[in-house]
């Protein structure tokens, strides 16, 4: 297995993409209409007893032996292996089993497979991968190529996808296609998840239930709704600022996991409830799930966006990322990125103006 770098994610839990506050509350509402267990029960049950895996460093989940062992070789014949430090794309097909690396199906510069799933998450881990080369000058998730592995049809309906800081792997479920489709249907997913390792290699953010754990889940917010919006060529103004709106079924089409613009305001409905977000400080309470208390730096860099533009605000949280350290907390993250700001200001990268666009948004979230 490949060793971290010395600024590790001390984290307790897996990072996963669907909040277990949604899941849960899915759960209790699917529990009262049915005596058989539904795909969002399982689900998470299963996340719960990773989340216990990652605490414990105890393996109670069917399998999970396999989630702590390096990448497989076990495919079909003729596939491509990327050499170590390439950047180069694994896609393993989990056959529906909780374990990962279950069976190699595309490499690096192979044709398209027969599963939509594995072709999207093969594609989805290459735009992000060229969005952080592209835009921020980043090579891979460590910055030195580490080689991108994927995992789909994980579990049975698994509505989740997640990144695992030890294994470092991108997990992704099918979903039941009653709540969420397919977690690699939407890009936000990818970007989303893998930027939690660009986390792990950088600030090393905890994952506490507090300020620290909600930066943790907001830059990965951040950078997923950067990379979407620049693969769909759309600026501050066009942008829909939404997370996971294209991995919900058809018949909760319409809704999304997060709102960065309004937090609060994604979803409103008998099955997921309604969107606890707080819009700013004057709802912050702890100790709270990261999920919940992310909407607050989220809408702080909604309103860095809508007034420099998403490449500039993108750029200067990216920076700011590089340079926090594993306690800091919102009023760190805004003192960082002003300073972050003036840098690039004087490199001509951001507008002049960027620093005090930094720290009003900042002071109108509450937290400078």
């Amino acid at each position: 297995m490949k060793q971290f770098h010395s600024k590790q994610c001390h984290s307790e839990l897996v990072h996963s993409f669907i909040p277990p506050h949604v899941l849960d509350h899915i759960a209790r509402v699917q529990g009262r209409e049915t005596l058989e267990p539904s795909a969002a029960q399982r689900s998470a049950v299963v996340s719960a007893q990773f989340r216990r895996v990652r605490r414990n460093q105890t393996p109670d989940v069917p399998g999970t032996t396999a989630l702590l062992a390096a990448p497989g070789a076990a495919g079909l014949k003729g596939l491509t292996t990327p050499g170590v430090g390439t950047a180069g794309r694994l896609i393993y097909d989990d056959e529906t089993q909780a374990n990962y690396n279950v069976k190699l199906i595309r490499g690096e510069g192979d044709p398209a497979v027969a599963g939509q799933n594995a072709d999207q998450a093969y594609d989805s881990l290459g735009a992000v991968r060229d969005f952080y080369k592209r835009q921020l000058g980043r090579n891979s998730i460590d910055n030195a190529g580490l080689n991108l592995v994927a995992n789909v049809n994980f579990g049975e309906q698994f509505d989740n996808a997640f990144w695992d800081p030890d294994a470092q792997v991108m997990v992704f479920g099918n979903g039941d296609n009653v709540i969420f489709k397919d977690l690699t249907g939407d890009i936000d997913v990818a970007a989303h998840e893998l930027t939690h390792g660009v986390t792990q290699f950088t600030a090393g953010l905890n994952y506490t239930p507090d300020q620290t754990g909600a930066l943790n889940e907001s830059f990965s917010d951040m950078i997923g709704s950067a990379v979407d919006a620049w693969l769909n060529q759309r600026d501050a103004d066009t942008h829909n600022w939404l997370i996971g709106d294209e991995v919900m079924a058809d018949d909760l089409a319409g809704e999304a996991l997060r709102s960065m613009a309004e937090p609060g305001s994604a979803y409103d409905n008998p099955v997921m409830g309604r969107d606890p977000q707080p819009r700013d400080m004057s709802g912050y309470s702890e100790p709270a799930d990261p999920h919940l208390m992310s909407g607050i730096p989220n809408r702080w860099f909604y309103l860095v966006c809508k007034e420099i533009g998403i490449d500039a605000g993108t750029v200067i949280m990216y920076q700011t990322l590089q340079n926090l350290w594993p306690t800091a907390v919102f009023g760190d993250a805004a003192v960082v990125a002003a300073s972050q700001a003036r840098i690039l200001a004087e490199t001509k990268r951001v507008p002049p103006e960027a620093a005090q666009v930094v720290r009003a948004a900042a002071r109108q979230q509450g937290f400078w």
